[in-house]
This record gives C-alpha cells, structure tokens and sequence, in this order.
C-alpha cells in the first residue's frame, strides 16, 4: 500500500548529511527534493532542520505535508551490532526486556545511555529456551540532539537505521524495478567508500562495505587516475571472486554505480551495466553521497 504522505530519509554525516524527499504517486515514490546540510553551519540544529523541512516539504502536494515519516540513518561505524543469546519469548515487551538486559551485560553498561533496535533469527536447538537475536545499538547523546531537533519542527521520526540498511533498500527497490533473471552483484562506491551487495538463492543477502585505499597525489593527473584504477579494479576482481567462491549461482551480471571510472573491466562470464540508482525514482542524476538518504525513505515508505 503506498501511503499518502511524504517520506523523508536523512543520512546523518560527520561532515555533510543528506536528505531526500520522496512523494508517492498512483503506484510508485519519486523523489521531490534533496537538501544538503554541511557541518559547521552557524544556525542552530533547530534552524536547520526547519529548513530542512520547509525546502523538502515545499515541493509536495498539501496533502502528503499533513504528516510526513520521517527515518534517520547514522554511519555504520558509529553503532554496535552484537549476535546475542537471550530468553525464547514471543512478547515484544518481554523481548524488549531480555535483550536489553542481555546487551546491557555484554557491553557491560547501563542501557539507559543507548538506543537500541533488534531482531529474534531463531531458537537455539541445543539450548532449549534460548533464541539468538541480532542487536544493533547507538548511544543517545549520538543521536538526541538530532531527534530534538526535528521534533521541535514537527517532524515525526519513525524509524533510526544504518546507511548500509539504507543501500540494501535501494538494492531491493532496483531488483523489484529491473526484474532481472538472476541476482545480480552490486558494488556502489562513493567517496572511497565501496559496497557490495548481492541477494542470495535462500532469501539472504551477502554484503560487505570496506574502505579503498586510494593512491597518494603527487604522481600527476594521468598517473594517479592510472593508479586509481588499478586499485579499484582489485576490489571488484576480488568482491567478484569470492560471491563466486562462497555462493552456488554464478554472477551474470555486475551492477556499477558511483565514481568508477569508464575503463573498469568485468570478467568475462559476467555483463558489466552502470546504474543510476535515482533514476527509477525520478532523479537520474542523484549523487552517490544520497543513495544511502534514497534507501532509509524506501524503507520507510515500506514499512520495513
């Protein structure tokens, strides 16, 4: 069901953060807006986050501005992700207690300083009334300021995420536009930042996010473009290698996007195809910096 309000998605930076807009229509979202907010600004948080709102919301029908979700996405390194073992239970406040408690011993810290979020995978076979539940958790003081904020101008988050959660609903909104055969391998690079990602046979998915060691400056222009090439073409060489090692379906084909350069080669047995992850959604020319602020309002918008 599409709603009928606008969505926003705002990926939180240490230097610049982005957000994006997205308006439904009869059958689908587009993006209305995309705003910047740079670090150092000398207007207080509320006042960026009202114009924020104020830019974003402008470009939308009066209707889909009565009550806007709102879903925040903070740097993947920024949280913790822990796998912990915690009571079998099925209520979501009983759960909500276990796993806190569990969390709280393993990080050996009181809870109340952390915002947390969690998912129960499954019950522990060889240890009866026990379940293993995938945990990540912020500390507040990272993220109160901003929630203030955006309550303060009457914006309503729904949802606190990861970017990297952000990419894979970019990635599942590219499958469900492309319909493609098989799954392809995608690998997004913005700003030395390179993710992989890929959707399995069995309903999972394999990603990995690493940092690309670029080149130092000062072997001129063309060297150092020669230089950067070479090194992204070890990464995608080695991510294709080892979705092939690890995984029973070939990859057939190679999704880019982002700042590669034109002379990347794929292997052979693969098709190699630059995407514009925006420009199903109305925005052909996004930035890679904003995939991750596209991905967070898909996520909303859906309620996943």
């Amino acid at each position: 069901m599409i709603p009928s309000s606008a969505v926003l998605g705002i990926a939180l930076g240490q230097t610049e953060s982005h957000a994006i807009a997205l308006c439904p229509s009869s059958s689908s979202f587009k993006v209305s807006g995309h705003h910047i907010l740079t670090a150092g600004d000398e207007d207080t948080l509320t006042t960026t986050m009202k114009t924020l709102k104020d830019t974003l919301l402008s470009r939308v029908s009066w209707y889909q501005r009565l009550s806007p979700s709102v879903v925040v996405g903070v740097e993947d390194d920024t949280v913790i992700s822990k796998a912990l073992m915690a009571a079998d239970v099925d209520d979501p406040l009983e759960q909500e207690a276990v796993v806190g408690q569990a969390l709280g011993m393993a990080l050996n810290m009181e809870i109340s300083g952390l915002f947390f979020d969690f998912t129960k995978q499954h019950a522990l076979n060889h240890q009866p009334g026990q379940a293993q539940y995938q945990v990540v958790a912020c500390r507040q003081q990272t993220l109160t300021p901003i929630l203030s904020a955006l309550k303060d101008v009457g914006l309503k988050v729904s949802v606190v995420d990861t970017q990297l959660h952000g990419l894979q609903g970019v990635y599942d909104a590219l499958i469900g536009h492309y319909q493609p055969q098989t799954s392809p391998l995608w690998l997004h690079l913005d700003a030395g930042k390179l993710t992989a990602m890929r959707a399995l046979s069995d309903g999972g998915l394999y990603q990995q996010s690493l940092t690309v060691a670029m080149p130092l400056r000062g072997a001129g222009a063309e060297g150092e473009a020669t230089a950067s090439s070479r090194v992204l073409q070890q990464h995608l060489d080695h991510a294709y290698q080892r979705v092939e090692s690890e995984h029973a379906v070939p990859v057939s084909t190679l999704w880019l996007s982002g700042h590669w350069p034109s002379d990347i080669l794929c292997p052979s047995s693969a098709q190699r195809v630059f995407i514009q992850p925006g420009e199903p959604f109305g925005a052909p020319s996004l930035s890679p910096h904003a995939c991750s602020a596209l991905g967070l309002a898909l996520r909303g918008a859906s309620g996943s």
